[in-house]
Parts: C-alpha cells; structure tokens; sequence
C-alpha cells in the first residue's frame, strides 16, 4: 500500500512528510502485531559517524529504540524519530536495511539489546549551522518564572530551542537555536524582555551541536574526562555542555569550523571503528 498519504487535522487528505512511508509502516506494523518490521532505504543502517566525515566509520548491527530515536534526532536525516513510537509498548524488533544491499543484515533496533553490543559509546553525531545565545540579568537569579516567559516569547514567535542549559546562580540560560532562526530569536527577546528580567544577550553563530549517544555511558566513571581529554588535544574550544539524568546522551557546542575535527577525535578515543 501508499505509504505517504493521510489526513490532516481537518480530514483534508494530504501528503506526509520526511518519514511518513517509514512512520505508515509501523503503526501497521504495530496494529497487525507484526513479528518484525524492516524497512528499506538506500542505506546499510545506522552507522557510528556519518561516513563522509569518518571514513572508517561502521554499521550499528544492534541498538535499542531510545538510543536509535537519539540518532534519529541527532543528525540520521534517513529516519523519522517519530517512527519509532508505535513500537515501544509493543516491543516490536525493526531493521534497517539496504535495497541495494541484501546480503547486508543492517541495523536491528529492538527493546532490549544484547549485552554484548552495550558499548560506552555507539555513536558521534553532529548539527552545524545554528546560533547561541546567552541570556544574562541579575535580576533572573530566584525569580521564579524567568525560563518560562523566556521560552513563551520564544514560541509565541515559532521558534524552536534545540538546546539548553542554565548555571547553578540562575544568572545566566544559555540556548542554541538554528541559524536561520537567530535574528528572530534576538529580536523577539530584545522586545519582550531586554531592560526588565534580561540585561544582556551575547550571541555566537556558526556553531555545531556534537552529541555522544549510548546506553553505557549511564553510571560509567570517567566519559565526560575521555570526551574532553579528546577534545583538548585538538585543540578545540567548547562554548557549552549539557547531559541529561538518564546519561543516554552528552552533547556539547564548538565552533563549526572544529565540528568534523571533534567528530573524528571522539570517533578515535572511543576506538568506534573497532565496535561490533
């Protein structure tokens, strides 16, 4: 069957769009019970870097859909994140395979991987091309509110914040959005809000987001030591970190110009070449 039509909110029918024929096919997949999904494309499945910036880069043979949904969000254009979600309550196995490359297994994503595949780090990835900008005023520290009438005026000018972090003062929030975003970013908060709870914007554009994604790296000592040791030797600056409770993923900023060099010095450090 088709599997790029359906409706919208007001019945119209209508073309989804990227990943709708792979998002069609598991709500079926979902709602026949399936025993497993694949889906095809032109691609071995998901890989430890993007190829063309790692040359060694391999094939994921076995990630879980949290990790895969991660990768999905963090730069593997070739898969929907929302793809994954009628899977998870069924626990239904899915592979990503080649259509031109039958002999190759791809990547199975299931709930559940073996332990054997639970590597510290299974994958480098990389946004570029988005601005930074950090928001600072005295009068932000304790003031409860603050985070949410900065995002309110954000989203009141349809703006997506792809990422965030705040110090521990509560002086300063620092956020990245897309480049081509920036300027409107700035303004709606220079109109809204600069002179009463922000006293200061200070903007970076051209800088990438480098994410780490990975089930081990949760309670593992020492990975933000190995990441930044890497990062160091390179030489590379980091304009700013975060890393969520469930440790799935650490992701930090560098300037665009540095994004491959960090890629393939995580790449190396984490001897990803040698996975599987």
């Amino acid at each position: 069957m088709g599997g790029f039509t359906g409706a919208d909110q007001h019945g119209h029918i209508t073309t989804f769009g990227r990943g709708g024929s792979d998002y069609t096919a598991t709500i079926i997949g979902s709602c026949i019970k399936a025993d497993e999904i694949w889906l095809m494309s032109d691609i071995d499945g998901l890989m430890t870097a993007d190829p063309k910036i790692v040359k060694n880069a391999k094939l994921l043979k076995e990630v879980s859909y949290i990790e895969a949904i991660e990768m999905a969000l963090f730069g593997a254009k070739q898969i929907h994140p929302r793809t994954f979600e009628p899977l998870l309550t069924k626990k239904i196995p899915m592979k990503i395979r080649n259509s031109f490359n039958l002999k190759n297994e791809g990547t199975l994503v299931t709930d559940s991987p073996s332990k054997s595949t639970k590597n510290t780090v299974k994958c480098v990835s990389n946004i570029r091309h988005n601005g930074l900008i950090d928001i600072r005023g005295g009068s932000m520290v304790g003031t409860p509110g603050t985070a949410a009438k900065i995002f309110a005026t954000l989203a009141k000018a349809s703006i997506n914040v792809m990422m965030i972090s705040q110090n521990p003062s509560e002086s300063s929030i620092t956020i990245v959005v897309k480049n081509t975003d920036l300027d409107k970013a700035v303004n709606a908060l220079e109109m809204e809000l600069l002179g009463k709870i922000i006293k200061k914007l200070e903007v970076t554009t051209d800088v990438a987001i480098i994410a780490l994604i990975g089930l081990g790296m949760r309670g593992t000592v020492g990975v933000a030591s190995k990441v930044f040791g890497a990062i160091e030797k390179n030489k590379v600056n980091v304009a700013m970190i975060t890393q969520g409770s469930s440790e799935l993923n650490l992701a930090f900023v560098v300037k665009d110009a540095d994004s491959n060099i960090a890629v393939q010095a995580l790449h190396e450090a984490f001897e990803l070449d040698k996975i599987n």
